[in-house]
């Protein structure tokens, strides 16, 4: 076998045990993937052909223009629905205007460019019944996005990086391929893709992370570091797995009384936690109520540990989101409060103004 064939073959292979490690695929899925036109989603979307025969898939390509790039973004879009017609694929296309997107949520151009590319996945999975939702991440994404993490104060779980597989619908076949083998399979492929200027710019830490921080500590400390980072993310993702089972467990141990705006939990119960899962439970208990975790930092973390536990007086403790804290002798309760926490203040002290009246 000559070189190009081996080369070909281990990239392929590679991509295969992937999908098996991770139990990515059943026979006769429909996979959606995702394509912007750079290397990473056009290799994804020839390797899975590759595979088209072992799994016996059917495969459709989704392009969503950020409109953020002008003519760069409609090359990006024609280019994508060429490949696909010259792949004898499925094209599925939207264009949004992800900068009015993000003034009109107050998000910043990345989280709103994030949450329109899953809306439109689940959009168009939905509609056109496909089972799986691949994404091009791979092993040099996942590096950057460790150290990003790290470098933000983040936790095991901000440490795990990309999960390979999530909610049993998103899959990475590339994950554990780096940058380079990629660019070598399309060179050998001679398949040609687009290349997103922006990604260039170190004004973005993440490109600053790429361009800068990794390429430093390969020539100057580890010239493995991808994979070192990479082996990090594994072992933490797999204790991340059994925390999140025994946070659970404790969770509805704990879990008193559950209603559609608050939980209600055994104080006494939750204070014999060892302090790394009552952190972990008393975080679950907040996005089951606020439905995420945006804004909510340890630092609140913390504060209701103390103020539950460590502090006799106080009724209430409020939090970002319109989360409010309750607690008593016996029970601590979260809730997501219908109106604004100042408005529910105001009320509080007008009760207190007529009650000294009386």
């Amino acid at each position: 076998m000559n070189d190009k064939k081996h080369i070909q073959k281990d990239f392929i292979n590679t991509i295969a045990k992937t999908i098996s490690d991770f139990g990515m695929l059943e026979n006769k899925d429909t996979i959606l993937v995702a394509v912007s036109g750079g290397p990473d989603s056009v290799a994804l979307v020839l390797a899975l052909l590759a595979l088209k025969e072992k799994y016996a898939i059917k495969i459709g390509i989704a392009h969503l223009n950020h409109m953020l790039r002008g003519e760069d973004s409609l090359r990006d879009e024609a280019f994508v629905k060429e490949l696909a017609h010259k792949l004898g694929l499925l094209f599925h296309e939207r264009q949004k205007n992800v900068t009015a997107y993000a003034k009109k949520h107050r998000l910043s151009v990345e989280e709103a460019g994030r949450e329109a590319r899953y809306q439109f996945f689940e959009f168009i999975a939905k509609n056109h019944g496909y089972t799986k939702i691949a994404l091009g991440h791979n092993k040099d994404d996942n590096a950057e996005l460790v150290l990003m993490n790290l470098l933000r104060g983040a936790g095991p779980k901000g440490l795990s990086g990309i999960p390979p597989l999530r909610n049993g619908r998103y899959i990475r076949p590339l994950i554990r391929v780096s940058k380079s083998k990629i660019l070598d399979f399309l060179k050998l492929k001679k398949q040609t893709c687009v290349f997103d200027s922006s990604n260039q710019d170190t004004i973005y830490l993440r490109n600053k992370i790429r361009h800068e921080l990794l390429p430093h500590l390969q020539s100057e400390y580890n010239p493995e570091i991808a994979d070192a980072l990479d082996r990090l993310s594994n072992i933490l993702r797999q204790e991340e797995a059994f925390w999140d089972s025994e946070t659970k467990r404790q969770f509805n141990k704990c879990l008193i009384k559950t209603e559609a705006s608050y939980l209600a939990f055994s104080k006494t119960l939750m204070s014999n936690l060892h302090p790394a899962l009552l952190n972990r439970v008393l975080r679950k208990a907040i996005k089951t109520v606020k439905k995420d975790l945006k804004r909510i930092s340890l630092a609140h973390i913390n504060d209701i540990v103390d103020f539950c536990f460590n502090k006799p007086s106080g009724l209430s403790l409020d939090l970002p989101g319109q989360i409010r804290v309750y607690k008593d002798k016996d029970v601590i309760i979260i809730k997501k409060e219908d109106e604004t926490l100042r408005e529910i203040g105001k009320k509080e002290k007008q009760l207190r103004r007529m009650a000294k009246k009386k």
